[in-house]
């Protein structure tokens, strides 16, 4: 669901909104409300004066990271991933132009395309060119800004430049993608074994509780997904409301969350989506349940186990209550 809000849709996305400062505590911070009073109208690249000596470099990074949205939407991610380094070579063949145009210097279009081009650099410096603009008024920044920190997947944004973002008075396009932010970075973090303080992880809970039952499915999608990263009690009754959820691809991310987890209680929700998915995505659900399982009991179940309980959820409930016996 991840989706730039790319240079060609500027005009009809852009809103001014003021974002809650870090501090030390971000639970204790209180969001300002939105506003929508102003709507700027971007100028476009050829017409900005600013940008002129950049317009092939800018026009080949716009070509791919187009590609590259409609790739992903269009669920191609093996084909996005290959697209990923060309990005990353154009910004850093030319990285002080781009991130001249992130801090806007090359214009408001230049730099909603340089911030979310920066989420594929491999420059040290692009995180910190994108934690600088998680404080900027525009709210739609703010959100390319997030997707671009999920793309980089960095462990070392301190959390709670995140955390601070992940409210329900958040605008729309940060509440949307805080939280997928978030979790890319808690799994670099693990995958780094850089270690998560608790008492971040118990305020992530807190703030990711807050928005479990947003209007919005794709902020509850992306809410899943940190939840499935956050390594801390208490996510079970989380991911059990969104196990439950009326839109399915969130009730197969808390699925996922819940799997990853390995707590006994989450696993009846599991099976319960066997019920509900088209027979086609049945054996995907059984693959979830069987690693699942494998926790549960700690040893992988044998080919001839998986065979005999196959798709159905009969089976994995009779299985699931010998289990607790």
């Amino acid at each position: 669901m991840i989706r730039f809000h790319s240079s060609r849709r500027l005009a009809c996305l852009l809103a001014v909104v003021t974002l809650a400062g870090c501090t030390n505590d971000p639970a204790q911070q209180k969001p300002t409300l939105p506003t929508d009073t102003e709507r700027p109208q971007p100028l476009r690249a050829l017409e900005d004066p600013r940008v002129q000596a950049h317009i092939p470099q800018m026009q080949r990074v716009e070509a791919l990271l187009t590609r590259w949205d409609a790739l992903r939407a269009d669920g191609r991610v093996g084909e996005a991933e290959q697209i990923a380094p060309q990005i990353g070579r154009e910004v850093d063949a030319d990285f002080t132009t781009f991130l001249r145009a992130t801090q806007g210097e090359l214009g408001p279009h230049a730099q909603y395309l340089s911030v979310s081009a920066m989420g594929f650099s491999r420059s040290d410096q692009a995180t910190r060119a994108l934690l600088a603009r998680l404080t900027d008024r525009d709210a739609r920044l703010v959100g390319n800004t997030l997707i671009a920190l999920s793309v980089r997947a960095d462990p070392n944004p301190p959390l709670d430049a995140l955390l601070l973002r992940i409210a329900p008075a958040m605008p729309h396009s940060v509440k949307q993608f805080a939280p997928v932010a978030l979790a890319n970075v808690l799994e670099a973090r693990t995958r780094a074994r850089v270690p998560v303080d608790k008492a971040r992880e118990q305020i992530a809970l807190g703030k990711l509780g807050s928005v479990v039952t947003d209007h919005d499915p794709i902020v509850r999608l992306h809410t899943a997904k940190a939840l499935g990263a956050l390594q801390v009690p208490g996510t079970l009754e989380y991911l059990r409301v969104l196990a439950g959820d009326p839109n399915m691809r969130v009730r197969w991310s808390a699925a996922a969350g819940l799997e990853r987890h390995g707590e006994p209680g989450g696993f009846p929700e599991v099976i319960r989506l066997l019920s509900d998915v088209a027979p086609e995505s049945k054996p995907v659900i059984r693959d979830v349940l069987v690693s699942y399982a494998g926790k549960l009991q700690g040893r992988a179940l044998t080919q001839s186990e998986i065979a005999s309980l196959g798709t159905g959820p009969r089976a994995w409930s009779q299985w699931y209550s010998q289990l607790r016996k």
